[in-house]
């Protein structure tokens, strides 16, 4: 059955890692997200590491690593995109540290220098693209030696982002035709534009990762059960276990801890023995 856990950064001090994992084990719920609002290789010394895999080890946690989300890996200007790749790399590396076995990944924005991003042309998003996948094959090897399954998620698909639909994200991999690319499903942003039932039907089995919250009137990140989105709509996804790993991406600003540990109580209310 799935496991059930959170973004690390909703419990303060959100660039503490280690308050969120010893909050993790007091709440039960052992799946810790390190946040996309940081960036972790960076941040985290090497007695944190040994310390995080030994609290792991004792208190059966698992990490996963949200990339940072305002990363631009299509980044056109050539020392940016050598930038981005590096930190890629060096987050898989750490990922391999910590037996973490999935790291989020946002395509991102197109990144052109001169050029607003809301106006770039469809020329400038389809080389964006390809930056994209130059970034992910060169990484790809990596994940792949590590055991690190790099998934893809779905953000808002507006003007100015690289990937503008759903059909964007499977034909990136596809492309790639590697295990160790997969894609995750953000209820939220799904629900906002293009809907969930539309990503999972195109998702079908390159979906390996699950975020979770609410949505109401186009504002996301909101408390579980208390929006627009009902379990319904992700039931299958969780109750035929189509994904390992099931991540509540609620918001410090709109409930914090508070509205987690509702959401928490709201899905396994819902699901029972289906989420553990």
């Amino acid at each position: 059955m799935p496991r059930l856990g959170f973004a690390s950064e909703i419990v303060e001090p959100a660039d503490d890692i280690r308050a969120a994992v010893e909050w993790s084990i007091e709440n039960d719920l052992r799946v810790v997200e390190l946040s996309g609002f940081h960036y972790w290789p960076d941040l985290l010394s090497a007695e944190d590491v040994d310390w995080m895999v030994q609290r792991a080890r004792a208190h059966d946690v698992v990490y996963t690593i949200h990339f940072p989300v305002r990363a631009a890996p299509s980044a056109h200007h050539t020392e940016r995109w050598n930038g981005y790749l590096h930190q890629m790399k060096e987050t898989v590396k750490l990922a391999d540290q910590i037996s973490a076995p999935v790291i989020v990944f946002h395509p991102g924005v197109i990144d052109c220098p001169g050029i607003e991003r809301e106006r770039a042309t469809e020329v400038l998003r389809k080389d964006a693209m390809e930056n994209l996948l130059r970034h992910l094959r060169k990484v790809e090897p990596l994940a792949r030696a590590t055991g690190t399954i790099i998934c893809l998620e779905n953000l808002h698909q507006r003007a100015g982002d690289v990937v503008r639909s759903y059909k964007h994200l499977v034909e990136i991999v596809d492309a790639l035709d590697s295990p160790n690319i997969r894609l995750t499903l953000d209820t939220g942003h799904a629900h906002i534009h293009d809907g969930i039932p539309d990503a999972i039907a195109a998702f079908g089995d390159r979906l390996h990762h699950l975020q979770v919250h609410d949505a109401t009137n186009g504002r996301d990140h909101q408390e579980i059960g208390t929006g627009e989105i009902t379990p319904e709509f992700y039931a299958d996804i969780i109750e035929n276990e189509k994904v390992p790993l099931v991540v509540i991406e609620t918001s410090a600003r709109r409930g914090g801890v508070p509205a987690l540990l509702r959401s928490r109580d709201f899905l396994k209310e819902h699901f029972g023995d289906s989420l553990t």
